[in-house]
């Protein structure tokens, strides 16, 4: 208990002071919500958010820059005149923007079919700068290829909710639970869990934010092949103790999730961040099993059941009206 009273007398990063309340801390896609202003242009910022992105918005990016690149170097040769270009006949504006536009992809690309030639020395120079501009471009492409294939990350599936669940058999005591497990076929092993609530007081106008580390039955396991309930008993010692959905909503309740372990595929320790609001807990609930034993004695882990709960009747618990 003295770790979590040092704990709970410190900022954890995410500020404590606000002049207004605030959004969930953390998004659910495990970035922070926090805007970053201020800051001069970088181009390792611009690396970093290329790497982080998703895999359609940087496909179109790099496409839709090459477009761009090609256009801009079939204007220059359309300004130069194309008939400095062998294989192209004048007709047209859009006519010699068009082919203009085909003969940059192939200098661009090195292809060079031999069908569109420069024959000019000025012309030349531009599709011999083209190229090489090309050559730089297809190489830091391919560099951000690699970074994004080659960084660890892990993908793990969470519940859609956090589950206030009563305890099993004859026990009074109630259990804050949410189910977690992985996505890729990558094994991870010695995975730690860390579960901390934050909450939002008033004072004189002012919105002060609160936080307070979750104990948990269990933080670690060794191996990681099935999915894993983690789950925070609450006692008379948790913050959330006597605490009703309804409090849980004027407090702005929030529960913030850090997982890591280590993945064997890439020999490296990967993290991943989640977060449940007050919202998404479901009182009087538990988990249905997501895994069975097969036929042939194997056992299959059902990830489209992993959100899968019953609710369990005649609980005393006040559930927030959403009207």
């Amino acid at each position: 208990m003295a770790d979590i009273n040092r704990f709970n007398e410190r900022d954890p990063g995410l500020g404590t002071k606000y002049g207004r309340r605030t959004n969930r801390v953390i998004n659910k896609n495990g970035t922070f919500n926090v805007v970053r202003v201020g800051t001069a242009f970088s181009t390792r910022n611009v690396y970093q958010a290329l790497l982080r992105m998703s895999w359609p918005l940087f496909l179109g990016i790099v496409i839709l820059a090459m477009v761009l690149l090609n256009a801009l170097f079939a204007l220059l040769y359309v300004a130069v005149g194309v008939e400095g270009l062998t294989g192209i006949e004048p007709n047209g504006l859009v006519h010699n923007f068009m082919q203009a536009f085909y003969f940059s992809f192939q200098t661009f690309t090195t292809v060079g079919y031999g069908a569109l030639a420069p024959k000019g020395d000025f012309i030349a120079f531009l599709a011999a700068l083209e190229a090489m501009f090309g050559l730089i471009c297809f190489a830091l492409a391919t560099s951000l290829l690699y970074g994004r294939f080659s960084r660890p990350s892990a993908r793990l599936k969470y519940s859609n909710n956090l589950l206030v669940a009563p305890g099993s058999g004859d026990k009074a005591q109630w259990n804050l639970q949410f189910r977690i497990a992985n996505m890729r076929q990558s094994n991870l092993m010695e995975m730690e869990a860390s579960m901390i609530l934050t909450y939002v007081e008033e004072v004189g106008g002012d919105f002060t934010r609160k936080y307070q580390q979750l104990k948990l039955e269990r933080d670690y396991v060794l191996f990681f092949p099935l999915n894993w309930t983690i789950v925070h008993a609450i006692d008379e010692s948790s913050p959330l103790y006597n605490k009703s959905l309804d409090e849980l909503q004027r407090m702005q309740a929030e529960v913030l999730i850090m997982l890591k372990g280590y993945d064997d595929t890439f020999a490296q320790t990967v993290h991943s961040r989640y977060s449940y609001t007050f919202d998404e807990f479901v009182w009087g609930a538990r988990f249905l099993p997501c895994y069975e034993t097969g036929e042939h004695g194997d056992v299959v882990l059902h990830l489209d059941r992993l959100d899968d709960y019953e609710k369990v009747p005649g609980c005393p618990i006040h559930v927030h009206n959403r009207g």
